[in-house]
């Protein structure tokens, strides 16, 4: 389905973003000076054109959204396509949220229940930033262009932390400098996310996490390990 591997797929491109840092000589340094506008910000908003690649070979898939992160305390990712799903993560109140227009449903469960690697991204910004991994320069073709940027890779010593099995590359916005073109590729499927128009916002507004919800919009349990196939919530 649609939804599950929008969830699947964007939590690996969220989690390779931000499993990017380190604090080392260049390039790392210049990745980590990249992330950590948008990680010690009080909140960023963005526009985002996601591709996805089709596991059976078949043409890509391409979506528009919004996405509002709260370093420390929730996600919002809002789908602009018909039919698409409006996500929410929040810590403080302790829920996660998908709410499906076309269903007039609110789909809710406990923020422990949530996909681990997005609440992890959400909880642990700052230690994502201490991280050891490698940045090297590499130039790719991204958003009809080429455009330099940086492949990750785990360094030796963190052979057993969490990182996806995947390759990462993010390349700056030349204009802001802030992460632009960001694609994350595993054995199955690949993600390429496009982030236009950041805004880093001076102070978070929790209000950016809620839903405005029309009357008779019913409420269900949402159940993540149905939603989730192939057990990526677990």
């Amino acid at each position: 389905m649609r939804f599950e591997r929008a969830i699947r797929l964007g939590a690996a491109a969220m989690s390779g973003l931000l499993l990017l840092g380190a604090q080392s000589v260049s390039p790392k340094e210049q990745v980590d000076r990249m992330l950590a506008r948008l990680l010690r910000a009080p909140e960023f908003r963005s526009r985002v054109v996601i591709t996805r690649s089709d596991p059976f070979g078949g043409p890509p898939e391409h979506s528009a959204g919004r996405v509002w992160f709260l370093p420390g305390r929730g996600l919002r990712f809002h789908s602009e396509e018909r039919g698409g799903e409006d996500i929410v993560l929040d810590r403080e109140k302790g829920v996660f949220l998908v709410y499906r227009p076309s269903e007039q449903t609110v789909y809710r469960s406990d923020w422990d229940r949530a996909p681990a690697r997005m609440r992890q991204i959400i909880m642990e910004p700052e230690h994502v930033l201490e991280a050891d991994y490698r940045a090297v320069r590499e130039r790719r073709r991204a958003g009809g262009a080429w455009r330099d940027g940086f492949r990750i890779s785990r360094a030796p010593k963190a052979a057993a932390d969490s990182l996806p099995e995947m390759t990462v590359w993010v390349a700056a916005d030349p204009a802001t400098g802030l992460p632009r073109w960001v694609s994350a590729g595993g054995e199955e499927d690949s993600v390429e996310v496009e982030f236009r128009s950041i805004v880093i916002l001076p102070k978070a507004n929790a209000s950016d996490l809620g839903l405005t919800l029309p009357r008779g919009v019913r409420s269900e349990p949402l159940d993540p390990r149905d939603l989730l196939q192939g057990g990526e919530s677990r």
